[in-house]
């Protein structure tokens, strides 16, 4: 089930977040790899600058969250889905159902870094599409790397 995030649901966004960075090791070098504690996960699902969010439940636990956020610049979208549920459309529903909410003329943006090897070929098929790319240096201290930065539009006509 995809519905909108509700306090209760502040515990599950951090067994998944802790789960993520137990699963891959470059996870701890993201934000939504970082959301160890009720203050993080509180800001994630309800902070001033989430423009909208959404969490994907199954048996009473939080199996996915997608989130856009509002910065200065624009628009920028985080997703997670816990992997016993990867390649059964989670992703996909989260991702088109937050995007029927965001109006046409908002531009939300996905950074991935070339390590995270399945976000870069899942962003596509979420219906992102590349717009640029550059090399980061100082996110990571004494790690480069190349970010791709994806784009898509919102679905709203107003």
């Amino acid at each position: 089930m995809i519905r909108r995030p509700e306090q209760e649901d502040i515990n599950g966004l951090i067994e998944l977040s802790n789960k993520f960075r137990q699963e891959f090791e470059w996870a701890k070098d993201i934000p939504i790899g970082n959301i160890d504690n009720y203050s993080k996960a509180e800001q994630w699902l309800f902070g001033k600058n989430i423009y909208k969010s959404l969490i994907a439940e199954a048996d009473g636990s939080v199996i996915g969250y997608i989130g856009v956020k509002e910065y200065k610049e624009g628009y920028e979208a985080s997703i997670i889905v816990d992997s016993k549920y990867q390649s059964q459309g989670v992703g996909r529903k989260l991702t088109d159902r937050i995007f029927e909410e965001i109006p046409e003329e908002i531009e939300v943006e996905a950074w991935v870094a070339d390590f995270n090897q399945k976000s870069l070929a899942i962003t596509p098929k979420l219906g992102f599409k590349l717009k640029d790319k550059f090399k980061e240096s100082n996110f990571i201290p004494g790690k480069e790397f190349t970010v791709y930065v994806y784009m898509r539009k919102g679905e709203v006509n107003q």
